[in-house]
């Protein structure tokens, strides 16, 4: 095969070629360009919307945030505020507690000396009277005297001018004053107690006035 000599025309139309498609290249390229941006521009726009969106929904989410707590603060408040009166009052309670209660001991009554009884046995009681009003009485008293209990035995042994002996005879233990109260009760004669000595067997009483 043999090669045809290139003339003039065939190389301009080379050149041409090479510089359309140079051309369409650049073309091609600056379209591509055009095409990225405006993905990136739309990619960029997305992007802020997205961090708008986010910032926004932090912020919500700060603002309640921040209401919670003012709440919870105020409770807290609150709460110490009822720990501080439980706490004085719980104070005050153990205060009452540790304070000893005072006891009110009833102060006892003074013990009356205990009067001394007559006993039985011996020769027996000597009963001394004295303002006998008359013999009358002096019979109501020997009556008064043998209906007590603890007295077995009445005699008179002197009646002078008021003045009276008699002699008991006991069976139990007897005190002056319940002998003295005894005849009271049964005669209605106010008998006092003027001598009292169970040791010597002699008991002494006068009759005065009633009240």
């Amino acid at each position: 095969m043999t090669l045809q000599p290139t003339g003039p025309d065939d190389e301009a139309t080379r050149r041409a070629a090479g510089y359309l498609a140079q051309a369409l290249n650049e073309l091609q390229q600056a379209a591509d360009t055009r095409s990225g941006e405006m993905a990136s521009r739309a990619a960029l726009q997305e992007l802020a919307q997205r961090i708008e969106r986010q910032l926004a929904e932090e912020k919500e989410q700060r603002l309640l945030l921040a209401s919670q707590l003012t709440g919870l603060a105020s409770s807290l408040d609150r709460l110490v505020t009822h720990l501080h009166g439980l706490s004085d009052l719980m104070a005050d309670l153990l205060e009452r507690l540790a304070e000893p209660t005072p006891i009110n001991t009833p102060t006892p009554a003074p013990a009356e000396p205990t009067e001394p009884s007559f006993l039985p046995g011996g020769e027996g009681l000597s009963l001394l009277l004295s303002a006998v009003p008359g013999f009358q009485a002096l019979m109501d008293i020997q009556k008064a005297l043998m209906a007590i209990e603890k007295v077995s035995g009445v005699s008179v042994e002197r009646f002078q001018e008021g003045d009276s002996r008699l002699l008991l005879h006991l069976s139990a233990p007897i005190t002056a004053g319940k002998l003295a109260s005894a005849l009271r009760d049964a005669t209605g004669l106010a008998f006092v107690v003027e001598e009292s000595r169970p040791e010597l067997s002699r008991l002494r009483l006068k009759i005065v006035p009633a009240a």
